[in-house]
């Protein structure tokens, strides 16, 4: 493999390795006092103030594709506020396991609006992908206690992610930059949305977790989009979906190592499902 063949897989891995942990100064942020709305309405905010000249500068590339552009934004956008509070409330482990259900997702959306064919393959992801949450939600026991805010928040994060992934299919125009950065427009205003139904005050932070907010939008959040942006960009779908499967494991042994979570009988089996799932899910439909 050569240096430019190489540079691909290390910006992706890279990038996963960003987002796998971006659990810790998420975690940080809610130990200051704020919310998942409050990182959305401010770290996500800078970001956006950078995306929207990128996506008004393309606007002429994606110009009859507006409305797939305005989909995309909606889905990631909530998908990251839904996601950031579930990882500030709830365990990490859990959150990222429940979220990895996007084999299920994204098979049964490319059914149902790419008129994809299921193979058995994909069949057989689907089912342990749901089989796998099924077993971390302990089984029978799920039918006695409702889903808890956390639960609901990560999976209907993985769900809006495959959602968009769904109308990233569809959309043959848009550029790759403008796909990238326009979640972090939309991040802001739907996490003042979620906001004004739950509100808070914002807390009195020292300067220093400013800096630290103001460091974590523009080289964890802006630099993680770029590294994963660039090597999904070069790199065949499938290798690409595979390597992304890094960013579960590195957020599971973090967890486990830095936070101190430990990880049940139950996790593991519902976790190694959904990885099989999701290896399952990513390989070429040829195979």
């Amino acid at each position: 493999m050569t240096k430019e063949e190489k540079l691909p897989f290390i910006s992706l891995l890279l990038g996963c390795v960003f987002w796998g942990l971006s659990w810790w100064p998420l975690k940080y942020f809610a130990d200051a006092g704020l919310t998942g709305n409050w990182v959305g309405m401010t770290a996500y905010g800078l970001v956006g103030l950078v995306a929207i000249p990128i996506v008004i500068k393309q606007r002429k590339m994606w110009q009859g594709e507006g409305g797939f552009l305005l989909l995309i934004g909606l889905f990631f956008g909530f998908a990251n506020v839904a996601f950031s509070t579930a990882l500030m409330q709830g365990e990490v482990v859990r959150v990222m396991l429940l979220f990895y259900l996007l084999p299920a997702w994204g098979a049964i959306g490319g059914v149902f609006f790419l008129k994809e064919q299921l193979s058995m393959r994909r069949k057989i992801a689907i089912f342990l992908s749901l089989a796998g949450v099924f077993v971390i939600m302990g089984g029978t026991a799920v039918f006695n206690h409702p889903l808890s805010m956390v639960d609901f928040l990560a999976l209907a994060a993985g769900f809006c992610l495959s959602a968009a992934g769904v109308v990233n299919k569809k959309a043959n125009k848009i550029p790759m930059a403008s796909r990238a950065f326009v979640p972090f427009i939309f991040c802001p205003m739907l996490a003042a949305i979620a906001h004004s139904f739950s509100p808070s005050t914002m807390p009195d932070m020292a300067p220093t977790v400013w800096v630290l907010l103001g460091i974590f939008a523009f080289i964890w959040l802006f630099g993680a989009t770029l590294l994963t942006t660039y090597g999904v960009a070069h790199i065949e779908a499938s290798q690409a979906s595979i390597l992304q499967v890094t960013e579960l494991f590195v957020a599971i042994l973090s967890a486990i190592y830095i936070g101190g979570e430990i990880l049940t009988l139950k996790e593991i089996l519902g976790g190694a499902m959904i990885v099989v799932a999701a290896v399952l899910e990513s390989l070429p439909s040829s195979e």
